[in-house]
């Protein structure tokens, strides 16, 4: 009777110790707001929009979540689309979408790439030594918009679909952005085998002025940029 007990605790011990242990590596993967190296950002919004997300209760990059999820009700946002045709085949640019550095892709008048956060591999890649090509499902990316050239504006995507076989990605605004909502980007085959570029959003701030007499505007501008950059270097692809 006492070696069954003695061999019970042994293996709750045992069993505690893994637990814990497995426990303490889950914390320790976590990457802390606080440890990005914020002299990399490049951009003194994207600093303050971090500064002000640690003051409001996160601290680790793993714990951002998506404004909108699917299943949302989506009827009360409003609604932008815009279309662009590519002269290239719709494999071609989704090739370009796929394997362009997100630096180069998110960089424009408008537009400019602060640090891209992998939940893959829970790591900060920052804008002047981005290593990767592939999107990838829940990477975040932080975002500098420059507005008029008179100020600048914060704002963060999460990558929350990419289909292979649609030739489409989502991007879902973070909790906390300005905006609630998400884009998505389709590519679609015209007749005389080109790529039209469908560019969705759903969109809400709850300032009817900034909803309807800002954002419009301002977003076409920035998707402008973006796909001008598809374009360009899915054309760079064809000749290579």
């Amino acid at each position: 009777m006492c070696n069954i007990i003695k061999y019970i605790s042994s293996l709750r011990f045992i069993i505690f110790t893994l637990l814990y242990f497995a426990a303490g590596s889950d914390l320790q993967a976590q990457m802390p707001i606080c440890e990005a190296e914020i002299q990399k950002f490049g951009f003194k919004k994207v600093v303050r929009y971090l500064e002000k997300a640690l003051q409001n209760g996160l601290n680790y990059f793993s714990e951002i979540q998506p404004s909108v999820k699917d299943g949302n009700d989506l009827s009360t946002f409003h609604f932008h689309s815009a279309t662009y045709r590519i002269d290239a085949p719709v494999g071609q640019v989704w090739n370009a979408c796929m394997t362009t550095s997100p630096v180069k892709l998110w960089e424009g008048k408008m537009l400019g790439l602060s640090c891209v956060y992998s939940n893959n591999s829970d790591r900060i890649f920052y804008r002047d030594d981005i290593q990767f090509d592939t999107p990838e499902l829940h990477q975040i990316y932080f975002i500098n918009l420059r507005i008029m050239r008179l100020f600048n504006v914060a704002a963060a995507l999460m990558t929350t679909k990419i289909d292979d076989d649609e030739n489409c990605m989502e991007f879902t605004y973070i909790e906390g952005n300005k905006s609630t909502g998400k884009q998505t980007v389709r590519l679609v085959e015209t007749s005389d085998g080109a790529t039209q570029i469908v560019h969705e959003t759903f969109y809400t701030s709850g300032s009817k002025f900034r909803d309807k007499r800002l954002y419009p505007r301002f977003h076409q501008i920035a998707i402008t940029d973006l796909h001008e950059k598809i374009d360009m270097y899915s054309n760079a692809k064809e000749s290579l």
